[in-house]
């Protein structure tokens, strides 16, 4: 039956309505309902009782390009594509905003420059917070060397909750003192200056960090949760390269910030305004955090990991697929 008559039962037509149906099933055609004559969707065949089991078989005879209209549709899937239910939820949204604005407010208490990237940049424009589904942030130091960036914050994070881990790969993990997840944390990395066209530059992938030197400075604010961070002037020409319409106002318009405690918000607001930083408040309060309270937040960053994973494992699937049959 059709969604709009499935369930619905009319006195003595069940029987003659089950028989019809079998019928029909032994035939190409999709079966339709019987009150108002509509194909119904093949999903209600897959899922019927089990008298309609050889309804399956027809699923092999699916069209060729209704196929490959599905493996696309699974290989595109991106970040976002996920339910409310699987987006970043407040006990997880709170420390993750905190390391940001922390370690920002590090950085310029030291008086290095900073600018937010990728996925945190897409976050700070379109929501003024972490992405829903993100997994780390992405801040990058102008003009300075990764070492001595290092000498500079490691004591002062390592005596505020946090600590750095060195990457194989050439920049700065900064995670919780005990972090057993395998996301959830900020990566430090020099900005590269851009020599040539974004075009010409080796396949990164997320696309390449560079930027034009009109396109960086002079930097702009952008609010995130209560305070601010630092981004790119040319904000919109930077989305639009990493991201194209995906990264767009009107696609980003569909998501909502994550939930933060109001209290967090109300610091930052106080602390981190765009006028000036009271970094003693802000010391203070890192300082005299609890340092458990964090660790609630590990169940949702294992469930976010392998919910990737499945989401990646599918993607594969899906693109190897498509090359095996187009390959047939």
């Amino acid at each position: 039956m059709c969604p709009k008559h499935q369930g619905r039962c009319r006195a003595g037509s069940c029987w003659r309505d089950h028989q019809a149906l079998r019928k029909s099933l032994r035939r190409p055609s999709a079966p339709r309902c019987f009150y108002c004559a509509v194909p119904s969707p093949r999903i209600y065949r897959i899922i019927a009782p089990k008298y309609f089991q050889r309804s399956v078989r027809n699923l092999q005879r699916l069209p060729r390009e209704i196929d490959d209209m599905l493996l696309d549709q699974i290989a595109s899937l991106l970040p976002s594509s996920r339910p409310r239910w699987a987006n970043m939820p407040k006990i997880a949204a709170t420390p993750f905003a905190d390391m940001l604005l922390f370690v920002c407010a590090v950085l310029d208490q030291l008086g290095i420059e900073n600018v937010i990237h990728y996925g945190s940049l897409l976050g700070a424009a379109r929501l003024g917070s972490p992405l829903p589904w993100d997994e780390d942030h992405d801040l990058f130091v102008v003009d300075v060397d990764l070492s001595v960036v290092r000498e500079q914050i490691e004591p002062i994070l390592r005596a505020h909750g946090y600590r750095i881990v060195a990457d194989p790969r050439g920049f700065l993990w900064v995670k919780e003192r005990f972090w057993v997840a395998g996301s959830g944390h900020l990566a430090i990395d020099i900005l590269p200056p851009l020599i040539a066209p974004p075009d010409k530059l080796p396949v990164w992938p997320g696309g390449a960090p560079h930027m034009w030197r009109h396109e960086l400075r002079p930097l702009r604010r952008l609010p995130f949760c209560g305070g601010f961070l630092w981004a790119p002037c040319a904000t919109e020409a930077v989305l639009a390269r990493l991201y194209g319409e995906t990264g767009s106002i009107r696609t980003m318009a569909r998501f909502s910030p994550v939930n933060i405690y109001a209290d967090v918000v109300a610091f930052w607001t106080k602390a981190r305004s765009p006028i000036e930083q009271d970094w003693s408040a802000i010391s203070h309060r890192f300082r005299s955090r609890s340092r458990w309270r964090y660790l609630m937040a590990l169940p949702w960053w294992w469930f976010n990991g392998g919910y990737v994973l499945a989401i990646n494992g599918l993607k594969n699937w899906a693109r190897r697929k498509r090359e095996a049959d187009r390959a047939a």
